[in-house]
């Protein structure tokens, strides 16, 4: 591309020896390199029109000239006249603004955008397509025009008119390539802008994304941080009925306070669930090197101590040493782990297998991977939802916060999740981490 600070004489004349040729050649040439330079600073896009149609003027001997695209009507819509263009109009300015937007595709201007080609006219007033115009227009003598093209399509055109001698077809064949010139800045401007564009609005809904999130995790820690003292209030009473009271009960009485105590359970344990994945959100990545053997082991050691004598087949591979947050991917392999644990319960003999692979792109594909019971394809989109379950909580106990918090952790570190299953054939999470080099 034509840098600013190309240096090209503006005025050299040319030597008596260099034929006619190349002379144009070199005027079309410093006209490219015009617009090029010229138009990245225009404040909008009449500004660059204007610079590519004082040069169209110049290369061609064109009287004056004008740019226009056309609408999503398919009417054509003026960008600007030149200012030679402007000054030989007698039409009123509020009147010719009104005139030239939305002209329909008709007399010699519209030839081209209709057939799809250049078009050169030197005697407009005879032409069979000549319209009359209004008062105040300038006198045709001669007319070219030349589409506008992108990808492929037609969507404006140059015009050239008032040359003293008639156009040729060189002066066409130069126009076509400042046009290519004019439309390549014109459309670099335009994508420019709309990335500016959809940068600020990104930000935008990033900030307010942000917003909503803190608002969400404020609200999240407050009701539950809120709900532990009427919890204990619930659950210190139970107990003083459970000591004082239960031979003063029959069976029914016995049995609701039976129920009471279990659900004052069940939410405690939902409140410590729903404060954990609330820190998980608020909590700096505590980055620093883990070994994935290590952080496995101490894992299976803690649940296997709540498993009594189970028959369990573990397979764990060798796996690597990576940067992370240590206490949020373990709480990720106690979560995958404990749920490999209790879906395989009702299996003779549970096998689960943990593993590690490195993708093609580099990134690194740990697996937890079981026999149990498994779940239906067809509600994956359910399983890392918060609160969201698979399974009655009669079968499997749990809060449905497990998962969501996993999801949570691996997205953090710019990592995915995600689980194959089918009924009764067990299951198997994936989850990465990003690409980096082993520690």
């Amino acid at each position: 591309m034509f840098e600013k600070n190309i240096s090209i004489p503006e005025n050299e004349e040319a030597d008596s020896t260099t034929p006619p040729q190349t002379e144009r050649q070199i005027a079309l040439l410093k006209a490219i390199i015009k617009v090029f330079r010229e138009t990245p600073d225009c404040e909008n896009e009449e500004e660059m029109a204007r610079i590519c149609l004082k040069a169209a003027e110049e290369l061609t001997g064109s009287a004056y000239s004008f740019i226009g695209e056309l609408n999503r009507e398919g009417l054509f819509d003026t960008t600007t006249i030149s200012e030679a263009g402007w000054k030989a109009c007698r039409i009123p300015v509020e009147e010719a603004v009104h005139l030239l937007k939305n002209m329909p595709a008709r007399g010699i201007n519209r030839i081209g955008l209709r057939e799809g080609r250049p078009w050169i006219i030197n005697d407009p007033a005879n032409h069979p397509d000549a319209v009359q115009k209004p008062p105040g227009h300038p006198t045709i003598s001669s007319f070219m025009g030349v589409p506008l093209r992108f990808l492929g399509g037609i969507t404006g055109m140059i015009a050239l008119a008032g040359k003293q001698t008639d156009y040729t077809l060189n002066d066409q064949e130069d126009i076509e390539a400042l046009s290519v010139a004019f439309m390549e800045s014109l459309n670099r401007r335009r994508a420019e802008k709309r990335i500016n564009e959809l940068n600020t609005e990104l930000n935008r809904h990033l900030l307010q994304i942000e917003a909503a999130n803190k608002e969400l995790e404020a609200f999240s820690y407050s009701v539950s941080h809120d709900l532990r003292a009427p919890l204990r209030h619930i659950t210190g009473f139970v107990e003083l009925l459970n000591k004082r009271g239960l031979e003063m009960m029959d069976e029914k009485s016995q049995h609701y306070l039976k129920i009471i105590s279990e659900s004052s359970q069940k939410m405690g344990t939902l409140i410590d669930d729903l404060l954990t994945f609330s820190r998980m959100g608020r909590a700096e990545l505590q980055n620093s090197s883990i070994d994935f053997n290590s952080l496995v082991r101490e894992v299976i050691s803690e649940l296997k101590e709540d498993e009594g004598e189970r028959s369990i087949e573990w397979d764990i591979d060798e796996l690597p040493v990576l940067e992370g947050d240590a206490a949020m991917l373990r709480q990720v392999f106690a979560n995958l782990i404990a749920n490999a644990l209790k879906f395989t319960r009702s299996s003779s003999r549970a096998r689960i297998g943990i593993g590690s692979d490195m993708d093609a792109t580099g990134e690194t594909v740990f697996h937890v991977r079981d026999n149990g019971v498994g779940f239906d394809m067809k509600y994956v989109d359910k399983l890392f939802g918060l609160f969201q379950r698979l399974h009655s909580s009669d079968e499997f106990e749990g809060t449905g916060v497990g998962l969501a918090n996993c999801q949570r952790i691996i997205h953090r570190h710019g990592g995915r999740i995600w689980a194959e299953s089918g009924p009764g054939s067990g299951a198997i999470f994936r989850f990465t981490l990003p690409k980096q080099e082993e520690v």
